[in-house]
């Protein structure tokens, strides 16, 4: 049985000129200013951890230095278009490393769920979109012809395995994501599990799997709606579904990261789930 723990690592290896340069900025633009991201949101940002297990198999929470909290006057940024949270860890070296931890392992789940519905009827027929814009693919995954056709990405490059998700250098490779559009919405896999704390602070763990639902182009369009846990839904996900029936939601499926055909076959069910309880 695994028991927790959680060991922090405090380093300070950053450019913050680096850092900001590297954001692209929306209509509403980025604020790293977190008063301003708990008068809009009503969260602050927290800390970010690093999932894995110890030298004794025990589940360990690596708890690492990020911007904006354990460095007061560093940024952490809040996009105000998406209404996502984004905590970087201020060891640069650090985030390499989860980023190319990530890369294989996205390329191996997008390339298993398309193996996995070609060999099983029960599951979704698949269609490719070379258009690089995600309102057009969502848009055409509301059309009649594509009823009950998961519309993903055409990944062109294996060596980033990017999904979706901005590359710019300050994200290191951080906070893509898989998007796949039915039936007018759009489910996600992400590579880190965002959750909201007693404190109504926003943390993230790094090498963890949360799925999403949203029927708007981001997850917290219409607010902030990461879980109240950053445990996994066992045995939840039928009430999590009825509770937010028309409504954007996230999901900590109980799989493990480096699983690639065990976080497939959880979207899957995830989807059929959420699309069974629609048709309701």
């Amino acid at each position: 049985m695994h028991r927790s723990c959680v060991v922090c690592v405090l380093v300070a290896d950053f450019d913050v000129e680096e850092i900001m340069e590297g954001f692209t900025m929306g209509k509403k633009g980025m604020t790293n200013d977190i008063d301003k991201i708990r008068e809009i949101t009503g969260y602050e940002p927290g800390k970010a951890f690093i999932y894995g297990f110890n030298e004794e198999e025990r589940v360990c929470r690596e708890c690492v230095e990020t911007y904006g909290v354990d460095i007061g006057e560093e940024p952490v940024v809040y996009d105000m278009d998406s209404k996502n949270f984004h905590i970087f860890p201020s060891d640069l070296k650090i985030a390499d490393t989860i980023s190319q931890s990530e890369k294989k392992l996205r390329v191996d789940v997008y390339n298993y769920f398309i193996e996995y519905c070609n060999n099983n009827k029960e599951t979704f027929d698949v269609i490719k979109s070379n258009t690089s814009k995600p309102r057009e693919k969502l848009q055409l995954s509301k059309e009649e012809n594509y009823k009950n056709k998961m519309v993903i990405d055409e990944i062109k490059c294996k060596k980033t395995g990017e999904g979706s998700g901005r590359g710019k250098k300050v994200m290191r490779g951080l906070y893509k994501y898989l998007p796949f559009y039915y039936n007018g919405k759009i489910y996600n896999i992400n590579f880190m599990r965002f959750y909201i704390d007693k404190d109504n602070k926003v943390y993230c763990i790094f090498k963890q799997i949360q799925f999403d639902r949203t029927n708007r182009r981001n997850v917290n369009e219409d607010g902030i709606c990461y879980p109240k846990t950053y445990q996994n839904h066992i045995n939840k996900l039928d009430k999590l579904i009825q509770d937010n029936k028309g409504k954007n939601f996230c999901y900590n499926p109980p799989v493990a990261y480096d699983d690639t055909e065990g976080i497939v076959k959880e979207f899957v069910r995830f989807v059929k789930k959420c699309e069974g309880y629609d048709t309701k």
